[in-house]
């Protein structure tokens, strides 16, 4: 496995994995939201700094070969 994959696979791990875990699929308000509702923005968001980390990992390798 490349290693430019690896990074955007967190943030689709984490959304994936929402659901099952007892933290986040519980009763209970973060910032005054729903759990689940913060935890998914805020992995949604972190797809463009994994998405621009991902980027720059492709073209560091690109300019090797």
């Amino acid at each position: 496995m490349r290693s430019y994959y690896l990074p955007p696979a967190v943030p689709v791990a984490a959304l994936v994995l929402m659901p099952f875990l007892p933290f986040v699929n519980s009763s209970g308000l973060w910032l005054g939201l729903p759990k689940m509702m913060v935890w998914g923005a805020f992995w949604c968001l972190m797809f463009t700094p994994a998405l621009l980390l991902s980027e720059r990992l492709m073209s560091r390798s690109g300019q090797e070969d």
